[in-house]
């Protein structure tokens, strides 16, 4: 399993809201995986940890949810090599998705 896991939720403000949509977020095994709905579409960048910096920062962009938890899916499974975190993560990913659309 990941060290950590989290979704985080912006905004105490209404104003605050309407600018600031959640992200969806998964660390573990060396990657950051960050997500976020932009213009209608679902984003997910990966990035390597080195120290407290992100490199080799990697970003898709999809235009429906499943291919989004897809990818997180994979991701999840190519970091972690552990098929049942890798499903859980992707079906996080794709309800968090699917709340947004």
């Amino acid at each position: 399993m990941s060290d950590h896991m989290f979704l985080s939720h912006h905004a105490a403000t209404p104003a605050l809201q309407r600018e600031a949509a959640p992200l969806f977020m998964w660390r573990g095994a060396g990657i950051v995986l960050i997500g976020a709905y932009e213009d209608g579409r679902w984003v997910l960048a990966r990035g390597w940890l080195a120290g407290d910096r992100l490199e080799h920062v990697r970003r898709w962009s999809f235009a429906q949810p499943i291919p989004f938890s897809g990818q997180v899916r994979r991701l999840v499974m190519e970091a972690m090599d552990d098929f049942s975190a890798a499903r859980d993560e992707g079906f996080r990913a794709l309800g968090w998705a699917e709340a947004l659309a």
